[in-house]
C-alpha cells in the first residue's frame, strides 16, 4: 500500500513538472515570436520573405510543441506495469514521429518557396551548387525519416513474434 502511495506520488510529481516544463517552454516560444515580429518590424531593409520565414519558423515551431506535448501526455498515460505497455509505447513514439514528419513536410515545401524566390537573385553560375545543396538535404532527410519508419516497422515485428513473447509456464502434472 505504501509502495503504491510512493509510486502514485512519483508519477504525479514527474506529470506536474512535464506540465510547468511545457507551459514554461511556450510561454518563452510565445514570447520570442512577439520579440522577433517587433524586431522585424523596426528593421526596414528586411525583405517580405525574410519575415514570412520567420514567421513561419514561430508558427511550425508551436505545432511541433503542441506534438510533442501530446505524445509525452500519452506516454504519461500508459500503464507501464500491463503486458501490452511497450506496443503502446511504440505506438506513442510512432505517433510523434509520424506528425512531426508530416510537420517536417509541410516545412521543406515552405522552405522550397523561399528557396525558389530568393535564388532568383544570385548569378546564373551559383544556381547549380545551391540546388545541389537543397536537393542533398531534401534527399537525406528523405533517407532518415525511411530509416525511422522501418525501425519502427521492426520494432513492431519483434513485439508481435513469439521470439518476444514470454515464455508460458508448464502446467503441473501428477
Amino acid at each position: 500500500m505504501l509502495n503504491q502511495k510512493i509510486t502514485q506520488d512519483i508519477l504525479d510529481f514527474n506529470k506536474n513538472a512535464v506540465k510547468s516544463s511545457f507551459e514554461a517552454l511556450n510561454s518563452f516560444s510565445d514570447q520570442t515570436s512577439k520579440a522577433a515580429d517587433q524586431l522585424m518590424g523596426t528593421i526596414p531593409n528586411v525583405p517580405e520573405e525574410g519575415k514570412k520565414a520567420v514567421n513561419s519558423f514561430f508558427k511550425e515551431n508551436q505545432k511541433g510543441l503542441t506534438s510533442l506535448k501530446k505524445s509525452v501526455d500519452a506516454g504519461l498515460a500508459i500503464d507501464w506495469t500491463a503486458n501490452d505497455a511497450p506496443a503502446k509505447g511504440i505506438e506513442a513514439m510512432e505517433t510523434f514521429y509520424n506528425s512531426a514528419f508530416a510537420q517536417a513536410g509541410e516545412v521543406q515545401e515552405q522552405a522550397n518557396s523561399l528557396f525558389k524566390k530568393t535564388t532568383e537573385q544570385l548569378p546564373k553560375e551559383v544556381l547549380p551548387v545551391v540546388e545541389f545543396w537543397n536537393q542533398a538535404f531534401n534527399s537525406n532527410f528523405q533517407t532518415f525519416q525511411g530509416i525511422v519508419t522501418k525501425n519502427f516497422e521492426l520494432a513492431k515485428n519483434v513485439l508481435n513474434s513469439d521470439f518476444a513473447a514470454a515464455p508460458k509456464a508448464k502446467a503441473a502434472t501428477k
